[in-house]
């Protein structure tokens, strides 16, 4: 199967709904709960994917398969390219050793000491931002300094949005991942519809952290871009991988 995301701007949905998330890291079973129970996704809907679908969570494989699943059956699934994406892209048919290193949580996605060809095809294909017509996507953010801001592809994946726009994208609403917030600043963005809104609550981080109140991060938020109203899906892979352990030991 190929995939070509050649197309930037996205038209409107006839019929569907629209909605948007980030930075899934690896939590496919939080991802797919969402997806199926919580969204109950339908074929006239559009998803647009912000970025960083692996590392850090325990199923890398499973959650790019699951993309991949979703596309070939006709879901009108818009993803963009994350920074991890574009480290493990930069070195896969570079350096064995240093994919190995980056995909050391996700070993499975390697073969023969290579990328899988299947999740290589996809990741290369995947464009750095969308333009909605109300709406810019990207992963990190832009750089409002250049002459071009849609042309700074490092930006587009590595640079920390500010919380303020300049002239670029004033007139539409620029969503991204890559930086997590607290939920509270989240649904204080999304409720006053800021000119720049964050949807990275760092799903993996469900346990105390010096950087975060860790009660306020751990989970994966959908946006319905129509409405304003915001999905929160909490972190279920450790509840999940604990039933399953218990299933085990009972059998």
């Amino acid at each position: 199967m190929k995939y070509y995301y050649q197309k930037k701007k996205i038209d409107l949905p006839i019929n569907g709904r629209r909605f948007a998330m980030s930075d899934i890291h690896g939590c496919y079973r939080t991802f797919k709960n969402l997806i199926e129970n919580r969204l109950e996704l339908t074929l006239d809907d559009q998803l647009f994917l912000l970025g960083d679908y692996i590392d850090k969570g325990p199923k890398s494989k499973k959650t790019l398969n699951y993309i991949i699943k979703l596309i070939s059956k006709g879901y009108r699934i818009y993803p963009l390219r994350g920074n991890h994406e574009q480290d493990v892209l930069d070195v896969a048919e570079k350096d064995p050793q240093i994919l190995k290193w980056l995909l050391r949580k996700s070993p499975d996605l390697i073969k023969n000491g290579l990328l899988r060809r299947q999740h290589h095809l996809f990741l290369d294909s995947l464009p750095y931002y969308y333009e909605l017509p109300d709406f810019y996507l990207v992963h990190a953010g832009f750089n409002f300094k250049a002459k071009n801001p849609l042309k700074d592809k490092k930006s587009m994946l590595w640079r920390r949005m500010p919380d303020k726009t300049t002239t670029f994208g004033d007139e539409k609403i620029i969503l991204h991942g890559h930086q997590s917030f607290e939920i509270e600043e989240i649904r204080k963005r999304v409720t006053l519809r800021n000119k720049i809104i964050g949807l990275d609550n760092g799903v993996n981080y469900i346990r105390a952290n010096r950087l975060y109140d860790f009660v306020q991060m751990g989970n994966l938020c959908a946006l319905n871009l129509d409405t304003f109203e915001l999905i929160i899906q909490k972190n279920i892979e450790a509840i999940v991988i604990k039933q399953i352990n218990k299933q085990k030991r009972i059998a």
